[in-house]
């Protein structure tokens, strides 16, 4: 039901909300009050949304991540820094291709349509992006840079080609990200999923996890949940580590879990991906046979065998603790438990182990004597991961070209530098499944080194290599990002990145966005970052959800944010998505919620507006006179209010900020009560002072409720905007300015506000 009368069109309060809303946004572009200032001019502060797919159009999810952005940006823009706030688009990938697919488009253009449908919807709530600094990762200026990090990291061994095994759904035609697929089926067709055998290119992200890992101890501004979602992903197991040796004597590091338990180890396993596996397998029917156990497990379901099966070797070691040489085996199931790594075989402790034990040849030394490893075991604590290097390669068109050549005379030759970017085919159409290969015009090329006949790489790269960087592009004026994207001086001042705000699904992107910042450091484009970190403070905050359950399409309970807006107002969306629950937690989305927050919106504006327009010739530096009882009470709120409210923003506890606001104005209420009830009405002080206090929750609700804001203080005849306007100050700290002299006084109690 819309919140307009019929007869009028207006909104029954009086309040057309939609105008108000609109005039004020106008009147922002107008005086550009969100462009990005220098960032000398002030103490540098860059807020950072994670960017959306360009899936479509927001959903609620979007509007909570931004809401607390934005009211954070707000916020520190009042407190006098230089604020950077924008938002880029990661518009390659599945999402983006399918979405073309379905409304008949280019990828292009439906990327192009999102975009715009993202910005009006963004834009209408009020949020306050530089969009001049907008960026969106499928533009060929943007992309070449994953290009350009490609051949770096390829320079300094940090992808790889091998087989590998790629998720496949037949149903969509199309090779699926390990992200996107859930509980072994598609997650836009919900059809099984099965599993392809092919070359790939892999990033060696098991190189930083152990750095990744010791660095989250150094991250105390990052939320509690944003630091569990780290660990999650990285899968860090704890056990200890000792050097055991091969029959001729070769070193091996091993680990295990049961420290206790070394003496029963009965085999060795080695991973697949271990990077000194050639060692541990020699002759050519081993390697078939390690061939064969890589295809194995073609089916969804049958992977989870797949990855219990193992291959013997044919190497023997001597672990210390035990007394005969043991078989070696190569099992991909290590992977899944510690990573690429050797571990002991103990079934006696573990399961997997247990079903193993089969595999493992019958220990026959013929009666020699091997030296060497002997001993009880000397171990030192040690943590392995679950993080594997993960495949950046996708056999779809939609995404950033691979910079290779192959060359039936040179190999494999990365393309030169000054030649990016490689761009996509400019007819590029959306088929299922389709991928560069059907475009001889693309991959028909010279090569780089002998200039003769060459075919390009028909790949693309994964949209997490886009990820890795897509917090620079922001930090540097559009003019600049051509040639200078990661050692523009700005970046000086604006990475690390103050603040990160992401939603609690997000643990693999932004792992991957720490991963870029150290491999930006170790290829030499980030000295600036000695840590690799990138981000100062993240926060994390839970789904939108409807009906119990995350929103969805598929499910049909999603709300719309542009309905929401059209019927309560870009204000009253805000503040509910921000009232309703804290961030760490996830809430279900109602009615009720979003009515009560319109109702008190709407009380207070009842109530302040005609307050502060009586006042409208207050002087800018009025304050409220404490020589009266009930005036001193209401300075003493303020205070309170203004520390209280402060602290919740600089934590970016949005929901308190929102309680203490409607408790703030509860008391400003109770102020006239108390006076009318003591003297029969209020004074002019009286009055001065009641004015002075909506003023200040008029200031601090403006991050938060922008376009109210901006009324009530032009109403109020206050110059200016209220969103370039100082942040309000408590006139007197807690002693009350007065230290070592007279009669020492008894602390007044403060009122009661809500805390964390």
């Amino acid at each position: 039901m819309s919140a307009r009368s019929p007869e009028n069109g207006r909104p029954p309060s009086g309040y057309d909300f939609e105008a108000v809303e609109l005039k004020w946004q106008e009147r922002w572009a107008e005086a550009g009050v969100n462009a990005t200032p220098d960032p000398t001019s002030g103490r540098p502060c860059y807020v950072f949304n994670t960017p959306p797919f360009t899936s479509g159009e927001a959903h609620m999810g979007h509007v909570r991540s931004n809401s607390i952005g934005d009211s954070f940006a707000r916020f520190r823009r009042a407190r006098g820094d230089a604020v950077l706030y924008s938002l880029g688009f990661d518009a390659f990938g599945l999402p983006s291709e399918l979405g073309a697919i379905a409304h008949d488009m280019t990828p292009q253009e439906w990327v192009e349509q999102c975009c715009r449908k993202f910005q009006e919807q963004f834009t209408r709530l009020g949020f306050s992006h530089d969009w001049a600094r907008t960026f969106v990762s499928s533009d060929p200026e943007m992309y070449r840079w994953s290009q350009w990090l490609f051949l770096k990291l390829l320079e300094k061994d940090l992808v790889y080609e091998c087989e590998g095994q790629v998720e496949w759904c037949a149903d969509c035609r199309t090779v699926l990200a390990n992200l996107q697929v859930e509980d072994g089926r598609c997650w836009r067709c919900h059809e099984p999923v099965e599993l392809v055998n092919r070359n790939q290119w892999y990033l060696r992200r098991s190189a930083y996890n152990q750095e990744s890992y010791e660095r989250l101890e150094e991250m105390t501004e990052w939320s509690e949940i944003a630091l569990a979602a780290q660990r999650a992903t990285l899968g860090p197991v704890e056990g200890v580590e000792f050097e055991a040796q091969g029959l001729d004597g070769a070193p091996i590091t091993v680990f295990t879990t049961f420290p206790e338990a070394i003496s029963e180890t009965e085999f060795v396993l080695i991973s697949p991906n271990h990077p000194e596996l050639e060692r541990w397998t020699a002759g050519a029917e081993v390697a078939e046979r390690l061939k064969a156990l890589r295809r194995g497990g073609g089916k969804r379901e049958e992977r989870r065998d797949a990855n219990l099966l193992a291959v013997d070797s044919g190497a023997m070691a001597m672990v210390p603790g035990v007394e005969d040489p043991l078989p070696v085996l190569i099992s991909p199931s290590v992977d899944g438990r510690v990573g690429a790594t050797a571990l002991l075989g103990i079934p006696s402790q573990d399961d997997t182990d247990k079903r193993l034990r089969e595999f493992a040849p019958e220990q026959k030394t013929g009666g020699l004597k091997f030296k060497g490893a002997s001993g009880a075991a000397k171990t030192k604590p040690a943590i392995r991961f679950r993080a594997e290097d993960f495949t950046i390669s996708r056999q779809r068109a939609w995404g950033a070209p691979i910079p290779l050549v192959h060359c039936e005379k040179c190999g494999t030759v990365p393309v030169p530098y000054e030649d990016l970017p490689v761009r996509l085919p400019d007819n590029l159409a959306s088929e299922p499944g389709a991928g560069l290969d059907r475009f001889p015009e693309f991959l028909e090329c010279e090569c780089p080194g002998c200039g003769g006949r060459a075919r390009r790489e028909a790949d693309t790269l994964d949209c997490h290599i886009d990820a890795a960087w897509s917090h620079f592009p922001e930090a540097v004026p559009p003019e600049a990002r051509s040639e200078n994207l990661f050692d523009h001086p700005d970046l000086r001042h604006w990475i690390p990145v103050r603040q990160l705000v992401q939603g609690a699904d997000n643990g693999q992107f932004s792992l991957n966005m720490r991963l870029g910042g150290k491999l930006l450091r170790d290829v030499g484009a980030a000295d600036y970052l000695p840590d690799g970190e990138p981000f100062a403070a993240s926060l994390m905050h839970e789904m939108v959800q409807k009906d119990g359950r995350k929103m969805s399409k598929h499910l049909g309970n999603v709300v719309a944010p542009q309905d929401l807006v059209a019927e309560h107002g870009a204000d009253a969306v805000r503040f509910a998505v921000l009232y309703a629950a804290a961030p760490s937690r996830a809430f279900d989305w109602n009615e009720q919620a979003i009515r009560y927050c319109t109702s008190f919106l709407a009380k207070f504006r009842r109530y302040a507006q005609p307050r502060l327009e009586a006042r409208a010739g207050l002087p800018a530096d009025a304050a409220i006179d404490p020589r009266d009882k009930q005036r001193s009470k209401l300075l003493l709120w303020c205070d309170t209010a203004i520390k209280r409210i402060t602290q919740h923003y600089e934590k970016l506890e949005m929901h308190q900020v929102t309680r203490n606001l409607m408790r703030f104005f509860e008391r400003v209420e109770s102020f006239e009560e108390r006076v009318v009830k003591a003297r029969g009405k209020l004074g002019e002080e009286d009055l001065d002072a009641q004015a002075i206090a909506l003023l200040q929750v008029t200031r601090m609700l403006a991050p938060v409720c922008p376009h109210l804001a901006e009324e009530l203080w032009s109403m109020a005849g206050r110059e200016g905007f209220v969103c370039e306007a100082p942040w309000p100050q408590p006139s007197r700290g807690d002693d009350d300015g007065k230290k070592g002299k007279g009669k020492e006084k008894k602390p007044s109690r403060e009122p009661e506000y809500a805390h964390s």
